[in-house]
Parts: structure tokens; C-alpha cells; sequence
């Protein structure tokens, strides 16, 4: 018998089929290695937790996301429970990081290589009770910004709380009062029987999309008297009872007739639920001061100061004590450092140090949501110390001034006024279409 060498005729089938399956599972391997690469827990040179690879849509860019020190699972999303911010980034390879808050994620700029790390930071936003609601407090941009008042050489340490101040071109402070859009001002401090309190600040803005101006006006007839001036009259009597009477919205000089009630031409007065929103129980400082050269915090101690003259005959305070003619129904004007303390953006710190007459420059004026449509004056509370026929303005390209205008000119009015404690934000956010709503608790 003629032994042969057995042929396994099936071996190479076989070898084919392991080099297959050998190259399918280093194929997974590999596969599975890049898509874990950002998932082991420390490295020196990029510690990370659970990372994903692909969150917004790139391979190349590997996030890790943290709250201080602490890591986390994944990113914060907009509007979270714990109230988490974006912070700062960091990412390797040169590459930098821009945080988008309108979308809600970062921007990798200066991406030159592939898988590049970054890391995220947030942190837990400020925020403050605003009218009941918590409101976040910002360092930039457009919102509700810390004012820290010390040093107030006049009027002593019980002034010296802190205020919350909405500032910036455009910040969400819009709220819905009087069937109108208003805007908050902030929580400012206010003098009343029981001592310095805070009170939210509305003010009645002209320029609201669909809603009419309120109009312009003389301050008064002959002197910057506010407590027998013809515009608190006005404010407080027919607009504020929703009523037809005498105003001078004329350059003429002779009386006119207002109608607040049907609102055919002017805007309607305020109604019920509007007026007893209004704390009428708080006395408004007059104070003012003989030059424009001066910042925000300078005028707002001024404006709270006694100096309204010469003579220094007019009260330094507007309540109803020393009102003339039964007309406090608390509806003011707004301050000089009312429109200093708006500006925002990254110019805030640039112009809060300049004198309110500077505050052309600079881009104060384009970063204040405060500042008068064009072509208009918008007129404040505060009197000219050195002339009785003069008061302040806001011009529309920003300054802050009071001598081009007596106080017998027609300019700009915005009713201002403080809402009482029991008046809460019970909803909205604050964004144009979705003001804040206002309901007494």
C-alpha cells in the first residue's frame, strides 16, 4: 500500500475565514479605543470623566464638562436646575474656546489638529429676589448687575446697601403694568418711614414696539420747584386718575388739554390695578446739584443730598408731606444716575468712572438701554442747583445735561415709579415676548 500526505483541501478556507475574523476584531478594538477616548477618569495631561466624543458633532473634539473641580456626566443644559453657567474653557492643541449663551454651547476656535481636548467649566450663577422671583446677576453684557454704594460722604452708612441695577443695550426687564410694556429700573434704595428699603423701580419706556409715546413736555412753567411743577401735577393727577385736564405740551406756552381717559391721542392713564401697585408711601429725594460733570455715584448722593438752590428754599424731598396741591401719587421721573447705572457690556466699568456729560464717548450711550430715541430729550427728576429755571436731561446721543433747556421746553417724559413689597413677579422671564407679569400677593 502507497502511503500519500493528507491535503487538507478546506485549510485555506479556514485561514481565510481566521485572518477575516482577526481583522473584524481589530477593527472593533480599534473602533471601540477611539470611541472611549474620552471616557478614562484621570491623565495628567487631560483629566476627564466621561466625556463624549461627537456632543456637538465633531470627532475631532473631545469634551469633559465640570463644575469647579467637580466632574460631571455631562454638560449643564440651558436653564438647569442648579443654576449652572458656563465659566471658562480650555482646550489643547492652541485651540480656544468661545462660549455661545444664545445656543447654548462653546465655539472651538484656532482648531488645527486632530483630537483635540477641551474642557469645560461652570459655575453656579448669582442671583437675587427680584419682586419674588430669583434673578440671575451678571458680570457682563446685558442683565441684572451688583451696585455696591459706599463712601457716601452726604448721607451716611444707612445708604450704603447694595442695589441690583438691569444695564446693557437690550437687558430682559421688560414687565407688563397698566395693560402696557414697562421696564424694571432695578431694586433701588428708597427712604421711608421705617428708614432706607428696597423697592422694585419700573419705568414707562418710550419706543416698545406697538405702543404709543407717552409724549413731550414742560418740566414746569417757570422754576425747577418739582413739588408745585406743572409735569408732577400731570403725572399724578389726570394721567395717574386716567383723566382729561390742562398740560403744556406746547412750545406756545398755553395750557392744552390732555385726555388720559379715552386715549385717542395719548396713551390711557393707569387703572385700578395699576394704581394700587404703586407704594405711594415712599418719599422721593430731590436733591440736585450746579454741574453735570459728575459720574453716577456722584449724582445719585447728590440727588439724595439736600442742595436744590441758592436759596435752598425748595424741599430736598418729595412725599406727602411736602407736596403743594394733594397731587403725591408717587409717579416720578427718572434719576441722572438711574441712566448712568444702565450701561452694560464690556464699557460698564470704562463709563461708570466717567462724568455723566462723557458719557457720549466711549459707547456709554449704545450700551444703555436708558437712552432717549433719536432726536429726543428724555427729562430726569433732578434740578440745576444754580439755576431755577433749569433741570436735568439725558440728550439722545448720551450726555447728561441741563443747560441748552429751561424747564418751560418740550422733551421727552417717561413715568417712573416704585411698586409696593406686596407687588410679585409671579411669571414671565423678562425677554420682550415674554415679560415679566406683576400680581398683588
Amino acid at each position: 500500500m502507497k502511503l500519500e500526505k493528507y491535503v487538507d483541501k478546506n485549510s485555506k478556507t479556514r485561514k481565510t475565514i481566521l485572518i477575516t475574523i482577526s481583522v473584524i476584531v481589530l477593527i472593533s478594538v480599534s473602533f471601540l479605543l477611539y470611541k472611549t477616548f474620552a471616557s478614562f477618569t484621570e491623565s495628567a495631561e487631560f483629566p476627564m470623566m466621561k466625556g463624549k466624543v461627537d456632543y456637538f458633532g465633531n470627532s475631532d473634539i473631545y469634551f469633559a464638562f465640570y463644575k469647579g473641580d467637580e466632574q460631571l456626566d455631562e454638560m449643564p443644559q440651558n436653564g438647569n436646575e442648579e443654576n449652572l453657567v458656563f465659566d471658562h474653557g480650555i482646550c489643547d492643541n492652541g485651540a480656544t474656546i468661545e462660549w455661545n449663551s444664545e445656543k447654548w454651547g462653546p465655539m472651538v476656535k484656532n482648531l488645527s489638529k486632530s483630537k483635540t481636548k477641551c474642557s469645560l467649566y461652570f459655575k453656579e450663577q448669582v442671583g437675587v429676589e427680584l419682586g419674588g422671583m430669583k434673578i440671575p446677576v451678571v458680570e457682563s453684557g446685558d442683565g441684572l448687575y451688583v451696585v455696591t454704594h459706599d463712601d457716601l460722604e452726604e448721607l451716611g452708612q444707612e445708604w450704603n446697601q447694595t442695589e441690583y441695577r438691569y444695564a446693557g443695550a437690550d437687558p430682559d426687564n421688560y414687565v407688563f403694568f397698566n395693560n402696557e410694556i414697562w421696564r424694571i429700573i432695578g431694586l433701588v434704595n428708597v427712604k421711608t418711614e421705617s428708614g432706607i428699603e428696597q423697592r422694585l423701580k419700573i419705568v414707562r419706556q418710550d419706543g416698545v414696539k406697538g405702543q404709543k409715546d407717552f409724549g413731550q413736555y414742560y418740566w414746569d412753567t417757570d422754576t425747577n420747584n418739582w413739588n408745585t411743577s406743572s409735569l408732577k401735577d400731570m403725572l399724578n393727577g389726570i394721567y395717574y386718575e386716567s383723566g382729561i385736564g390742562d398740560c403744556y405740551n406746547s412750545s406756545s406756552g398755553i395750557v392744552s388739554q390732555c385726555d388720559f381717559n379715552t386715549g385717542a391721542i395719548l396713551p390711557k392713564g393707569l387703572d385700578d390695578t395699576a394704581r394700587n401697585m404703586i407704594d405711594k408711601e415712599v418719599s422721593w429725594n430731590i436733591g440736585g446739584w450746579d454741574t453735570e460733570t459728575i459720574t453716577a455715584k456722584q449724582f445719585y448722593e447728590k440727588e439724595r443730598g439736600t442742595s436744590t438752590g441758592s436759596s435752598n428754599t425748595y424741599p430736598s424731598e418729595w412725599s406727602i408731606e411736602t407736596d403743594v396741591g394733594e397731587k403725591h401719587n408717587g409717579i416720578g421721573l427718572i434719576y441722572p444716575s438711574d441712566y448712568g447705572y444702565a450701561v452694560g457690556g464690556e464699557v460698564r466699568n470704562n463709563c461708570l468712572v466717567k462724568n455723566l456729560y462723557d458719557y457720549d464717548g466711549g459707547n456709554c450711550y449704545t450700551n444703555d438701554w436708558l437712552t432717549p430715541s433719536p432726536y429726543y430729550c428724555l427729562w430726569t427728576l433732578s434740578l440745576d442747583s444754580n439755576d431755577s429755571n433749569h433741570a436735568f436731561y439725558v440728550e439722545y446721543e448720551g450726555w447728561v445735561t441741563s443747560s441748552d433747556y429751561r424747564v418751560n421746553s418740550e422733551i421727552m417724559v417717561w413715568p417712573t415709579l416704585y411698586l409696593t413689597t406686596s407687588t410679585k413677579i409671579v411669571d414671565g422671564t423678562g425677554d420682550i415676548n415674554s415679560p415679566f407679569v406683576l400680581s398683588v400677593q
